[in-house]
């Protein structure tokens, strides 16, 4: 493992990774953060009707889990559990970070995050580089599938 790095060395691989999604394979996700001003909670910290900033498009590497499928008495319920992976980089330039409790659109399904992780870092090494850029690489959010009736993203018919 190297113990030096340099910002030209960041640099390059920032270049090369984001060229690689942003390019060639082209995973396009949306993201809505909660508008905390517009939700309206209730005495425990909870809210039933969330409000939605617009979406964001953002690129990202995606490991889906296979889709299950399970009956109960009510019908079938679908249900998928999918990690994204962010660019940290550029969750910065367009001003969206995931958080925990935000919501994906990705393949015409919505995903709640349940948990971030930011411990991916250039050379395996956590901090800056010699002239202050950052070496933390990426966010990883792991999600599972939600019911659409559950938000009030899309518009429904009346």
């Amino acid at each position: 493992m190297p113990k030096f790095i340099s910002d030209r060395d960041v640099s390059f691989f920032r270049g090369l990774a984001r060229e690689l999604v942003d390019v060639v394979i082209e995973n396009v996700c949306v993201l809505f953060k909660v508008d905390l001003r517009e939700t309206k909670v209730n005495i425990y910290g909870e809210a039933t009707n969330k409000s939605w900033h617009p979406g964001v498009e953002l690129y990202v590497l995606i490991d889906k889990e296979p889709e299950n499928v399970v009956y109960d008495g009510f019908g079938p319920d679908n249900s998928q559990n999918i990690t994204f992976k962010f660019d940290r980089e550029m969750c910065e330039e367009r001003n969206a970070y995931p958080e925990i409790g935000d919501i994906i659109f990705f393949n015409e399904s919505y995903y709640e995050i349940d948990n971030t992780n930011e411990i991916q870092f250039v050379s395996g090494m956590a901090g800056k580089t010699t002239y202050g850029n950052e070496k933390n690489w990426s966010i990883v959010c792991s999600t599972f599938m939600v019911s659409k009736s559950n938000l009030n993203i899309e518009e429904r018919i009346k």
